[in-house]
């Protein structure tokens, strides 16, 4: 209701768009609020808000609240047919070859050279984080596959410069190539601990490799 009633009204450029969002957030980490979010013409006005340009506080706010969603696989579904615009802000106007290019999604086809990414970095980080938390859904890693979302990911991987942020972007490379079979990494309706007050808790998929030297040293340390 409180987004129909911006959009009559006419305020939805500034500090109350932005505080607006700012809410729908924290609405977000309760079932009741996600359910109210996720009705198709309150969503579709609200991750519209994550490409508005002079509206740095707008965007990161829309990141925050898909981030926050997407801890609830219930949720993936309808941020599947939005997956497209999620990835967008990531995407800079790197040289793709042709092959590659016809198999990603339409709307990431042929992006101007001088396309910019998100230059807030707070605002990737959430976005990495969205992504990863819907890779947790094995529907959405075929789709990453399918749609050949590794190539803008590695360029984004490649560009950015924050080794925070390279590491989350590359904790949902490592998810598209990974063979994992049908398997979900989550269970549905799983809603991390901690999230309704407010915390930044992810949930963590180790790499094999890491859990190799892990296990490595509790040997180790059992032997000394």
């Amino acid at each position: 209701k409180a987004v129909v009633s911006t959009q009559s009204t006419g305020v939805s450029r500034n500090q109350e768009q932005g505080y607006l969002v700012a809410v729908m957030s924290n609405i977000a980490v309760t079932e009741t609020g996600r359910q109210h979010l996720l009705h198709e013409t309150i969503f579709s006005e609200l991750i519209s808000f994550l490409t508005m340009p002079g509206n740095m506080i707008v965007r990161r706010s829309t990141a925050r609240l898909l981030r926050n969603l997407s801890f609830d696989t219930k949720t993936h579904a309808m941020l599947l047919e939005h997956l497209p615009l999620i990835v967008y802000p990531l995407v800079g106007g790197e040289e793709i070859e042709e092959e590659e290019m016809d198999k990603l999604p339409i709307d990431l086809q042929y992006l101007p050279e001088d396309k910019r990414r998100e230059p807030d970095l707070q605002t990737r980080v959430l976005l990495s984080d969205t992504l990863f938390q819907l890779g947790g859904t094995y529907s959405v890693r075929e789709r990453f596959r399918e749609e050949n979302y590794y190539v803008l990911l590695k360029n984004y991987d490649q560009w950015e410069e924050d080794m925070d942020a390279r590491e989350r972007i590359q904790n949902v490379i490592y998810l598209i190539v990974q063979d994992d079979g049908e398997v979900d990494l989550r269970k549905e309706g799983e809603f991390p601990e901690g999230i309704e007050e407010g915390k930044d808790e992810l949930v963590v998929v180790k790499r094999e490799d890491e859990r190799e030297n892990k296990d490595e040293k509790v040997i180790g340390n059992a032997g000394s």
